[in-house]
């Protein structure tokens, strides 16, 4: 029977691979490289957090934010061309199979979601990793003009799930957006994609509390 209970997923991190292979840190670095940046780790360095390109609801607000970070750091891409190498790059990124597998696995005992920061052109590649006609809910950062780790995120699906915060469950690999999903009310917890065991332990433990 199926519970009146959520469980949220991040996906970067949690499906797709943030440590091991061709992994989205290396991936963002190919991007940028191509695009004339010659710095440290991009995502490493946080360079990026300002610009918050996660939030841009369309196209054109992402092309907007990509031209404030083309100036700032001197790039010599255009908006095209970062669209093309973006597509490019972040579409070879590895990820954990099994741990989608066992997400969707939970459908039938649970609703299932995903919660992730992503920027807009991450639907199409997110579509081939995720069957994601298989999730009750998907809150994407882009959707929502909302980012991770900021309380609105919580709060504004607290109000469109029918769903008391106490039953939801979210797992992500960073922990302050751990750390505002328990201040929001939800139980969660710090985990990767390595650690599908624990994944496991955590959802099974919910479901039978």
């Amino acid at each position: 029977m199926k519970q009146s209970k959520l469980i949220l997923f991040d996906w970067g991190g949690i499906v797709d691979s943030h440590k091991t292979g061709y992994s989205f840190f290396k991936a963002y670095q190919d991007v940028f490289s191509k695009l004339g940046y010659t710095g440290e780790d991009i995502l490493e360095s946080k360079i990026l957090d300002k610009y918050d390109i996660t939030s841009a609801r369309t196209l054109e607000e992402l092309e907007t934010k990509y031209n404030q970070i083309k100036a700032d750091l001197r790039l010599s891409g255009n908006f095209e061309d970062f669209k093309q190498n973006f597509l490019e790059h972040l579409s070879k990124t590895d990820y954990y199979p099994e741990v989608s597998s066992y997400e969707t696995s939970l459908k039938d005992r649970c609703s299932i979601g995903i919660l992730s920061n992503l920027i807009v052109l991450d639907k199409e590649r997110i579509s081939k990793q995720l069957k994601l006609e298989d999730y009750d809910y998907l809150f994407f950062s882009f959707d929502l003009g909302l980012s991770k780790p900021n309380p609105q995120i919580y709060s504004r699906i607290n109000e469109q799930v029918s769903i008391s915060p106490e039953n939801i469950l979210f797992l992500d690999d960073t922990e302050a957006n751990v750390a505002a999903a328990k201040n929001a009310g939800w139980k969660s917890a710090c985990v990767s994609g390595l650690e599908l065991p624990k994944i496991k332990e955590y959802c099974e433990a919910f479901l039978q509390n």
